[in-house]
């Protein structure tokens, strides 16, 4: 993939290993994956979108598409033999040692991530597409890089807004928090058990949320004044409601609100 962006924009799939699996918490999985083209991976910020790829319905091998045009190719396959594609964020990169760490949220076997990840073991493999080359020189270079979360340089006082699916690219948003921003920060989980320090370099006053929604319990806070920015991530139908309430009740203009549905309530998300 490229553009006409000021730097060029390069995806490229690898046949990555599973190296290590960690259960952060009972919904949460991480999951270590090593290739040596990782080593030559980048990201363009905290939120950084990459594909996992598993085998076809079909039950065919996994064949990993290649050059600038594999998403058309793959748009064209019959549905039954298409490899099955899920969107994940980076959770920690380590281009060091040639690894990349994804969470995945675990469901039971309701959704082929989910059912593969849950059944995983070290030496499995799967495929990824991963960026080798982002453009972090203006916003839009940096949305068509994968990343949502792209704050202004003059933001202080940030909202952050994620349920558990979103959790992943939140920890890494804190941990790259400037000393100087301060965030209020409400997260959903489905179990008290899933709550987890989100450590970070700036100031945030954490609210998780395990019986209720997202939307009540910003709706029952009184929010600082001087909010700025707000990153709103999840669940499809939460975050338009979410978004609603900022701009309507509290106040902040559009296009201060970055927002992306993680998936939908009762659909498959790619």
């Amino acid at each position: 993939m490229t553009t006409l962006l000021e730097r060029p924009i390069a995806f490229d799939s690898v046949l990555a290993t599973v190296a290590a699996i960690d259960d952060v918490s009972p919904h949460l999985r991480r999951v270590t994956f090593v290739a040596p083209r990782i080593a030559d991976v980048v990201t363009a910020g905290p939120d950084q979108r990459i594909k996992v790829l598993l085998p076809p319905p079909d039950g065919a091998e996994l064949r990993l598409p290649t050059g600038p045009e594999w998403y058309a190719e793959w748009c064209a396959t019959p549905a039954e033999e298409r490899f099955v594609m899920r969107t994940y964020t980076v959770r920690s990169l380590r281009t060091e040692l040639a690894e990349l760490d994804i969470e995945f949220v675990l469901h039971g076997v309701n959704g082929p991530a989910s059912a593969w990840v849950s059944e995983a073991r070290p030496g499995d493999e799967i495929g990824l597409i991963v960026p080798f080359s982002v453009d972090t020189t203006s916003t839009r270079g940096l949305l068509q890089s994968g990343v949502d979360y792209v704050p202004p340089a003059t933001s202080v006082h940030r909202v952050l807004v994620a349920d558990e699916t979103a959790l992943p690219a939140l920890a890494v948003i804190l941990e790259q928090l400037p000393p100087a921003v301060q965030a209020t920060v409400f997260v959903e989980v489905p179990d008290a058990r899933d709550i987890r320090p989100l450590p970070t370099s700036g100031c945030a006053d954490v609210t998780w949320i395990t019986d209720g929604s997202l939307l009540e319990a910003l709706k029952s806070r009184d929010l600082p004044f001087d909010i700025d920015y707000a990153w709103v991530a999840g669940e499809s139908s939460m975050i338009k409601q979410v978004r609603r309430h900022l701009v309507n009740t509290i106040g902040l203009h559009k296009s201060t609100i970055s927002f992306q549905g993680y998936w939908k309530r009762g659909h498959p998300q790619i």
